[in-house]
């Protein structure tokens, strides 16, 4: 995949800001007992799986703000992503179907206790939602080719700062795909 950077950064932000907003639609009028229930046993709650993604997210980037420190400013004109990047978000995003391809377990580390208060969850999800928004726009000055970034998996894996913009995007979707099912399930 080639995109002009530009384009690119402005796409994720998008897509992001489509989430979030979808996201804040689905749950405006939930209780807290609802946002709490389990969609079955063994399974996630609402709030679950925005803790989830709240720490998840907050891995990226904590990685994404080390990098635009350790990395001159020097923007690409174009993106290109790397077969590493496409695997990983190829595994993590849904189908264009909408149909999750491959059940992951989560990692103990960013697995959510069970209940949880629901206006702190939320307002940690979006905060650290426009955060990351925020460093997507701040990637306007790097080189989205050459600005590595280590995932979750450790410093050893490491992603294109495009990339993972990508896997994280993938994963928002794969989780809002969760959330609809969720509700489906306790509303």
């Amino acid at each position: 995949m080639k995109l002009k950077a530009p384009i690119y950064i402005e796409t994720c932000i998008q897509q992001c800001e489509n989430a979030l907003a979808e996201i804040s639609e689905m749950i405006k009028d939930l209780d807290d007992h609802t946002l709490n229930t389990q969609e079955a046993p063994g399974k996630w709650s609402i709030l679950q799986c925005l803790k989830h993604l709240s720490m998840a997210n907050q891995i990226y980037m904590v990685n994404f703000q080390k990098a635009y420190i350790k990395y001159p400013q020097q923007p690409d004109d174009e993106f290109r992503s790397h077969w590493k990047g496409d695997y990983f978000t190829k595994m993590i995003s849904p189908k264009k179907n909408g149909e999750v391809k491959n059940n992951m377990k989560t990692f103990k580390s960013m697995d959510p206790s069970q209940a949880l208060d629901a206006r702190e969850t939320i307002d940690e999800f979006f905060s650290i939602h426009k955060e990351l928004i925020e460093l997507m726009k701040k990637s306007k000055n790097y080189s989205l080719n050459r600005v590595k970034v280590p995932t979750a998996l450790g410093p050893l894996v490491k992603l294109r700062l495009g990339d993972a913009f990508r896997f994280l995007l993938g994963h928002l979707d794969r989780h809002v795909l969760q959330l609809k099912r969720i509700k489906k399930a306790v509303a």
